[in-house]
């Protein structure tokens, strides 16, 4: 700068792993719209305010930690013997959409 003091601007500009959440509620393909703008095209929708919002959407995610862990650390990440695992099937209706995303099932 013309000061001649370094200036530091964190940017992220990946897709968060909760993008599918907005994806569920604005019915917009974040993918896509990436895609899109890497590729030189201008957003699909420049106006965020013609975005619509329809119903709500939750992401939940399960982690395994040994809170004994032998290092003293405690509460480290696992990947113990999965016992059990029960979810819901997937549904898409047009009142409803239930999506399921899981790397794991019983007996992992």
């Amino acid at each position: 700068t013309a000061d001649s003091q370094f200036y530091f601007m964190e940017m992220n500009t990946r897709l968060q792993v909760e993008h599918p959440v907005t994806e569920l509620v604005t019915g917009t393909d974040l993918v896509e719209w990436q895609l899109r703008v890497a590729a030189g095209e201008p957003l699909p929708i420049a106006d965020q305010s013609l975005i619509q919002h329809k119903g709500h959407a939750i992401e939940a995610r399960i982690y395994a930690e040994d809170c004994s862990n032998p290092l003293g650390t405690g509460f480290m990440p696992t990947a113990g013997e999965l016992h059990h695992m029960s979810v819901p099937s997937s549904v898409n209706t047009d009142s409803a959409v239930v999506r399921v995303d899981t790397g794991v099932s019983s007996g992992d």
